[in-house]
């Protein structure tokens, strides 16, 4: 049995940990938790990935999601609603994009951890709740940064319990491939240098789904599992495409990707 589970993909392995690693509440939280915490989460982010001139997605990215954060014990506020403070640790997402040919990964940037946030909407129970996620991050394609320090929130509302479970968050973290050209001068370099060949594109409002609570050791994994997606470079991206006999983004033309303009 050991060299069965030693042998599985890496994302079969990550599934059945997510579902016997760390077993559920087995009672309905009444309020929220009395002590702070470490907790880690996982969860899948959904983006749509919109080419320039184009109003429909030309791909849905699912990215997997791992979350480190620290949870402070609540308090009641000024105005009589009970709210806890927490901040995210560490985050890191990666998955692949079919368009681009490439990886896409976020990390956590190396900078102040903001304050996140959650709130009652009553002031007698804590439940049902709403909660903001508050993060500065970096997004690399493949291995180059697209940019860095990039703040974002997601929102979710009808929290019932902490950490929140079936609830879909706003993942509200926008980004503009030709807007982030224009901020940083040297990111065309950076992109020529690697050999990258991108269409114009943006990141537009997504969602985050599926949370699950996972242990430290499945949460380093994931980490690790989105490091080695940010060693990947545009030269390996280009061989492979070569060596299945086609260009995935010549493929993908016929889904919107015809035609596009393609920043240099």
């Amino acid at each position: 049995m050991a060299m069965v589970w030693k042998w599985l993909p890496f994302s079969l392995l990550s599934i059945a940990c997510l579902l016997c690693g760390v077993p559920s509440a087995q009672s309905v939280q009444t309020e929220f938790p009395p002590n702070g915490d470490i907790e880690y989460e996982h969860s899948i982010i959904t983006i749509p990935l919109v080419l320039a001139g184009e109003t429909t997605p030309a791909e849905v990215l699912k990215l997997d999601a791992f979350m480190r954060l620290v949870r402070h014990r609540p308090v009641r506020n000024g105005l009589g609603y009970r709210q806890f403070e927490f901040f995210i640790d560490a985050w890191e997402l990666y998955g692949y994009s079919r368009v681009l040919n490439a990886n896409i990964t976020f990390k956590l940037a190396d900078t102040v951890k903001p304050k996140s946030l959650g709130v009652s909407l009553q002031k007698t129970t804590d439940y049902p709740a709403m909660i903001v996620y508050d993060a500065i991050y970096d997004i690399y394609i493949n291995d180059v940064k697209l940019v860095d320090k990039q703040p974002g929130v997601a929102f979710a509302t009808g929290v019932m319990e902490i950490p929140p479970r079936n609830i879909t968050v706003a993942f509200h973290k926008p980004f503009s491939y030709t807007e982030a050209r224009a901020n940083d001068p040297q990111l065309a370099a950076r992109l020529d240098a690697a050999g990258a060949d991108l269409p114009a594109f943006e990141f537009a409002a997504g969602t985050c789904e599926d949370m699950t609570q996972i242990t430290a050791a499945q949460f380093n994994a994931g980490a690790a599992q989105a490091a080695a997606y940010r060693t990947r470079t545009f030269g390996q991206a280009a061989s492979k495409s070569r060596a299945k006999g086609g260009d995935v983004q010549g493929r993908a033309k016929g889904a919107g990707a015809k035609n596009k303009p393609r920043v240099r």
